[in-house]
């Protein structure tokens, strides 16, 4: 009886970002127009108002047409109520680099971060 209350939903999203690090670097001439490439995976399960979930978002390079370069990876994890046009939750969100304290090829910028956030929240919505 239990699990019939739950909701569970997924999501795979995938496209290019214009900007960013990788705009900086003459790591590969061939894909100069096209900047960073990401995947994002997103999960939620939901029981009445209740809910909790999260996501994962990779960020890479292309190399050619099938190799690819990650450089980054965000993780993020959420939890709160949800009342239809009222929200109020928690997330915390937290971001770091494939290679720890790394220089970029190119123009030497050294991206010597990663860190997180955590943020605590009402969201009023209308619908």
């Amino acid at each position: 009886m239990f699990f019939k209350a739950l909701l569970l939903t997924a999501a795979l999203e995938a496209g290019f970002l214009s900007g960013g690090l990788y705009n900086y670097t003459d790591l590969n001439q061939d894909w100069i127009g096209v900047g960073a490439l990401y995947t994002t995976m997103e999960a939620k399960v939901q029981s009445g108002a209740f809910y909790v979930g999260g996501q994962m978002d990779s960020y890479f390079t292309p190399l050619s047409w099938n190799t690819y370069s990650p450089f980054q990876m965000t993780y993020v994890f959420r939890a709160g109520l949800d009342f239809g046009s009222i929200e109020a939750g928690y997330e915390h969100s937290c971001f770091h680099p494939i290679n720890p304290l790394a220089t970029a090829i190119g123009y030497e910028i050294k991206p010597k971060y990663e860190g997180g956030i955590n943020k605590f929240f009402v969201r009023i919505e209308t619908k």
